[in-house]
């Protein structure tokens, strides 16, 4: 079954228990005047009408209400109660005036008090409140329900990213050439190979330390990219050009761990280790107008990193649910081309 259907079933049960609900509300109220009470029939009617239609129009209004601004119902109990009250005094105005209106053709024939007929403010708030209650709380329950969905989903979103990042470092290919060309090295300049080992273990302690961090700092992200990058730097040697800038501002922000290593990883894999004569790996990283903005730029087309991805599964599809998981719809990610570039750009609104 999907949404659709879903969404369906419950508008129609909605409509069914609110119909239902008035009816009996209003034949409560009717029954015992219609029996045992000297008031006139039309009023009685007028009564029963003002009951079942003013209180099913006016909550309906209200669900039309929030339904159309999309309400996101406070988990706070104070700002809950708050909402609560106030909203059932609105909709009890609004449903006394209806019966007042309702009421003015009956003003002369039965010498009908409009003050009086004011009071009702009381129970008309009563049953507003009540009506609120159950409605207000189902939805909270309901959205409590969905955000701890969604607690879930991310942590586990994250940590099977964090294990992908973990598994792509960790994978035999790039421990083989990492170590193979750090051993390499020994012979040649034996304290570069020493350093270099250093760079090695430092971008495993990283990633296993920030495996369940959802984010981290752009300073200490940047850090170890560049370490990262000099790893690289021994295998591709002069293929490999790369240039890191953050703005001063940018640094003090937190991003998801490792996601411009996966982007850079990615770059390298599609762009420059296809390329005979190698090429640049440029990352930036910028905050304008509230938007925080990471840009990874590398010699390469879309059309290899578009097959790249097919073929092999890797990156941005990760990269997307990370981000929609963790800002909600206030994150993007996107690709494009400017020959000789490939050009992915993130984009974090910190509003």
């Amino acid at each position: 079954m999907d949404r659709t259907d879903i969404g369906r079933k419950s508008r129609y049960r909605f409509w069914v228990i609110q119909s239902i609900a008035w009816i009996v509300i209003g034949a409560i109220n009717f029954i015992p005047q219609h029996l045992v009470s000297k008031i006139p029939p039309a009023l009685q009617y007028l009564n029963l009408t003002g009951i079942c239609f003013g209180g099913f129009f006016i909550t309906s209004v209200y669900r039309f209400y929030l339904k159309k601004y999309n309400y996101r119902f406070s988990l706070r109990a104070g700002d809950f109660v708050l909402f609560l009250f106030g909203s059932a005094l609105v909709q009890s105005i609004c449903w006394l005036l209806l019966v007042l209106l309702m009421s003015l053709p009956f003003v002369t024939k039965y010498h009908l008090n409009l003050l009086h007929l004011a009071l009702n403010i009381f129970p008309l708030t009563g049953m507003i409140l009540v009506w609120n209650m159950i409605y207000l709380s189902y939805h909270l329950m309901k959205q409590y329900h969905s955000s701890e969905i969604e607690k879930w989903k991310l942590e586990a979103e994250v940590q099977k990213a964090n294990l992908g990042n973990l598994r792509s470092q960790i994978n035999p290919h790039f421990m083989f050439n990492a170590l193979n060309n750090i051993r390499a090295l020994i012979t040649e300049d034996p304290q570069r190979a020493r350093y270099m080992l250093t760079v090695f273990a430092e971008n495993f302690r990283y990633a296993l330390r920030h495996a369940e961090n959802k984010e981290v700092g752009v300073e200490e992200e940047m850090a170890i990219l560049e370490k990262y990058l000099e790893l690289l730097k021994i295998q591709y040697e002069e293929k490999l050009q790369y240039t890191i800038h953050a703005d001063d501002i940018a640094l003090k922000e937190t991003i998801p761990p490792m996601i411009l290593q996966l982007l850079v990883e990615n770059g390298i894999k599609h762009g420059i280790a296809l390329s005979a004569t190698g090429g640049l790996v440029a990352i930036d990283i910028t905050k304008s107008n509230g938007v925080l903005q990471l840009t990874v730029k590398n010699t390469g087309t879309l059309q290899h990193q578009q097959q790249l991805e097919d073929s092999l599964g890797i990156g941005l599809k990760n990269i997307r649910q990370r981000l929609a998981l963790l800002y909600n719809g206030r994150a993007s990610l996107t690709i494009e081309e400017q020959s000789p570039f490939v050009i992915v750009t993130i984009n974090i609104d910190r509003s």
